[in-house]
């Protein structure tokens, strides 16, 4: 298949130039027709000839008058062919007395007998027809005349001919001269352009430094902008992507070398004891390994879905009673007491993987690094659509100075107990997909509160 060809922007240009010269020239031909058809209607260029001839005429006999008529007829359609407008017509002319003999008449007034028939009323028509022709009539009496004097009917076709040959080449000597400085305006104006593609032509996929290109052209300028905004993203995630691997590796490092470790005194015990603890040790390292690959998983999977979660219609409070109900072992071995403060029912649309990551993170967070005999509170609440989940704990919280790094991927704190440092990362991750954000708030005492919230639509309880 023939491969399409590409439309140019120098070629669109000068097309649109084209098309306005032509809207011009339609419009300067429409002002010409209305204004022609003005003076048709006022008859000023008529009246004035006839009032002109009838001044002449004031003192003078009947053959005089009707050679100096015959003669000013002569005389005026000479002017109008010299114009050189095609398909133009003789103006007629024609002098009655007052008592309506006629004294003179132009031979294309007269009918097929040779007589003039125009009766009075018939003068005052906006068009009079006679001799076969049609005319625009102009009347004027004097004291001893009836000046006519008949222009003939210019058809619309032809008076477009004539405005349409008095343009053309005024249009023919303007179009060059307007499509060189815009074709050179174009060109120029392009050539900033031409270089950005030569630049990113000839630069290697693995360089990510920013372009610094100046297009001298304001309007060009966003373009590198741009290009280097979407640089110093790929830049930013090239790093987080580094830094993941290099953090997981070091994470998965750990829990490897005690499970090669116990695996190897698990070879070499002695005793049943021995191997007993050493099978112990083995099963921690596989747990640990097993929980830092799935928030590993999770945190991919959230990072990656975008909107391939639609949202659903769910009560979060029940939502959130059962979070609470599946970590409750986990609570009681830990000797630690959960509570919920929520409406009860609290009906919202949201994205419920998202959801469950966060509270299942959040709960987990707290319970693990809460000592003994602490308290994890959740609270729920709703406002003109608006969704607000805080989970409070009173354990040793966090220091001020660390929470601006605590959504960071495997970031943990100086008093940070067992964990992998993505369990907030996950959170972040999440609410990123509900649309909210997600924030310490200050409590007094010890212990952490983190709040998200998000606009979840539904009523309010």
């Amino acid at each position: 298949m023939k491969p399409r060809r590409q439309a140019s922007l120098q070629g669109r240009l000068l097309q649109v130039l084209l098309l306005a010269v032509g809207l011009v020239a339609v419009l300067l031909m429409a002002l010409d027709y209305l204004a022609f058809q003005s003076g048709i209607a006022d008859r000023v260029a008529q009246r004035s000839a006839a009032e002109g001839l009838g001044e002449a005429l004031a003192d003078v006999d009947e053959p005089v008058a009707a050679a100096i008529v015959r003669a000013t007829e002569m005389q005026f359609n000479r002017s109008r062919r010299a114009a050189g407008l095609p398909g133009i017509e003789d103006l007629a002319f024609a002098l009655q007395t007052h008592d309506g003999r006629l004294v003179y008449a132009s031979e294309a007034l007269k009918d097929a007998k040779g007589t003039v028939a125009l009766a009075p009323e018939q003068l005052r028509q906006p068009v009079v027809r006679t001799g076969g022709h049609a005319y625009w009539p102009c009347l004027h009496d004097t004291a001893r005349w009836r000046v006519m004097l008949f222009e003939p009917v210019v058809q619309d076709s032809v008076l477009l001919r004539w405005l349409g040959g008095g343009l053309l080449p005024s249009i023919l000597v303007a179009i060059p001269l307007l499509m060189l400085p815009l074709w050179w305006a174009v060109r120029t104006g392009l050539a900033p352009l031409r270089r950005l593609v030569s630049v990113l032509a000839v630069r290697d996929a693995g360089e990510l430094a920013p372009l610094d290109l100046d297009l001298r052209y304001a309007e060009l300028q966003p373009i590198v902008n741009s290009i280097d905004g979407l640089l110093a993203q790929a830049r930013q995630h090239v790093a987080q992507e580094r830094a993941l691997a290099h953090n997981t590796a070091h994470e998965l490092r750990t829990p490897l070398a005690v499970i090669a470790a116990h695996a190897h005194a698990l070879a070499t015990a002695s005793d049943a004891a021995s191997a007993g603890v050493a099978r112990q040790g083995i099963q921690r390292g596989v747990q640990r390994t097993s929980h830092l690959v799935d928030q590993l998983l999770t945190l991919a999977r959230l990072e990656s879905s975008g909107g391939a979660h639609p949202a659903e219609s769910v009560d979060l409070a029940a939502v959130c009673r059962q979070h609470l109900i599946d970590l409750t072992p986990l609570a009681d071995s830990r000797g630690i007491e959960m509570a919920l403060v929520s409406p009860d029912e609290c009906h919202a649309t949201t994205v419920l993987p998202a959801l469950h990551s966060i509270l299942d993170n959040l709960l987990r967070n707290a319970l693990c690094h809460c000592p003994a005999g602490s308290h994890v509170e959740v609270q729920l609440a709703q406002r003109d659509g608006q969704i607000r989940i805080a989970v409070l704990d009173d354990g040793p919280g966090m220091p001020a100075e660390e929470r601006a790094q605590a959504f960071d991927r495997f970031f943990r704190g100086q008093t940070a107990g067992p964990g992998s440092g993505l369990g907030l990362a996950i959170v972040s991750e999440a609410v990123r997909l509900l649309g909210g954000r997600v924030f310490f708030d200050t409590q007094e005492g010890a212990g952490l509160w983190v709040v998200v919230e998000w606009h979840g639509g539904g009523a309010e309880p």
